[in-house]
């Protein structure tokens, strides 16, 4: 009885509150893509979401070094998917999906999490070993453990994907170095790559046409790739093609104004104009129909969840728990701020879901299953002090 009472004292109701919230903003927007006539899968989200709350709470009541220990197993079978995929069909021009008959699994979200647990682990080990040291000689093999899974969702051809996880690479490994030095060459990495979007911005034509130039030399970027790019620094460029998704996507939030036309009485989103907009494209359905005040809840509850995570973090007493919640971060909040920021002009169209509101129910079982972990470490903080 008594620990039941402490679990429960101890489970974060909040978090679970906001994914609640964020569930609720996933089948609202689906549906409203419905009702335009596109298939949009909201039933199917629907049961998703109920699967994945259901494990989430299943993996929340398992002691996360369980799952800990079952790390290079699901890193394996990760990096075996991930070659899996290119026997299969490429879908939207790509090989990231794997088809079960009844449904298709995308292994790249399956990698994300094996990643996070693979880094947490080994960092773990460093900083619990009798002499820690964080200099260079361990950033070879976390660059290996990353590399392989980058590469292979690179290949598929998933660009959005792979800075994914190069993102969750960069966020656990400031983290593990506790170095000034490599805090500063990361602060200075994200100011350089600001000036040069602030240069791309402000002369976007020389910028296009040198950018082309040398990914064409060294064959760094895709056509479409290419295309994206210049599309985000030149707005009118090829509005009939590569522009016209990111150029539907703006009229749609904009026309959302403050409070939006209404639940399914947004005009764009009605008339199905605004192509993948239950995926790449779903924040634009929530920027019309509930206008800058519905958009800005939702962005709300996402910082609500951060935070969470990092008091969680913050609170936790094992290294291991810290650093797998410090890689959630870097994911979930890369995703977001790319997917909106794509959407809004603020940065180029990469193909990233919103993590809990895009459709997909790869994403969001994975995504669920990565909480109940969290949610496993924040119960067991307060029994990690007293042993």
């Amino acid at each position: 009885m008594d620990t039941l009472r402490r679990n429960i004292r101890e489970f974060d109701f909040t978090l679970v509150g906001v994914l609640l919230l964020l569930a609720a903003y996933s089948v609202t927007a689906l549906y409203a893509v419905a009702a335009s006539g596109s298939s949009s899968g909201w039933m199917k989200q629907l049961f998703f979401e109920i699967l994945g709350l259901i494990l989430m709470i299943g993996a929340s009541l398992v002691d996360y070094q369980s799952i800990r220990r079952l790390r290079w197993w699901l890193y394996g079978t990760a990096i075996i998917l991930l070659v899996a995929v290119f026997a299969f069909p490429r879908v939207n021009g790509a090989h990231s999906w794997i088809n079960l008959k009844v449904t298709t699994f995308q292994p790249s979200e399956l990698a994300k999490l094996a990643l996070i647990l693979v880094m947490a682990d080994y960092m773990a080990k460093v900083d619990e070993s009798e002499l820690p040291s964080y200099g260079l000689k361990h950033l070879l093999p976390l660059l290996g453990m990353m590399i392989v899974p980058f590469a292979l969702i690179l290949k598929e051809p998933a660009l959005g994907q792979s800075l994914v996880v190069f993102a969750i690479f960069v966020t656990m490994y400031v983290m593990f170095t506790k170095r000034t030095y490599f805090i500063l060459l990361t602060l200075g990495l994200v100011v350089l790559v600001s000036a040069i979007g602030f240069i791309a911005v402000q002369y976007p034509h020389p910028f296009i046409n040198f950018v082309q130039t040398v990914a064409g030399k060294h064959h760094l970027l895709k056509p479409y790739q290419m295309a994206r790019i210049r599309t985000w620094l030149d707005p009118s460029y090829s509005i009939s093609n590569f522009g016209f998704n990111i150029h539907e996507a703006r009229i749609a939030i904009g026309s959302g104004q403050v409070f939006g036309e209404g639940l399914l009485g947004g005009i764009v989103t009605n008339g199905g104009f605004v192509p993948n907009q239950s995926t790449d494209y779903i924040f634009t359905v929530i920027g019309e129909e509930l206008g800058f005040v519905g958009s800005a809840v939702l962005v709300f509850l996402f910082l609500v969840l951060v935070y969470r995570l990092i008091r969680v973090a913050a609170t936790s007493q094992d290294t291991f728990g810290t650093y797998y919640i410090v890689g959630m971060i870097g994911m979930i909040g890369f995703q977001v701020f790319e997917n909106i920021g794509a959407d809004m002009y603020l940065s180029p169209s990469t193909g990233i879901t919103l993590p809990f509101i895009s459709y997909g129910g790869s994403s969001l079982v994975i995504n669920y299953l990565s909480m109940g972990i969290i949610l496993s470490i924040a119960l067991r903080r307060k029994k990690l002090r007293f042993n």
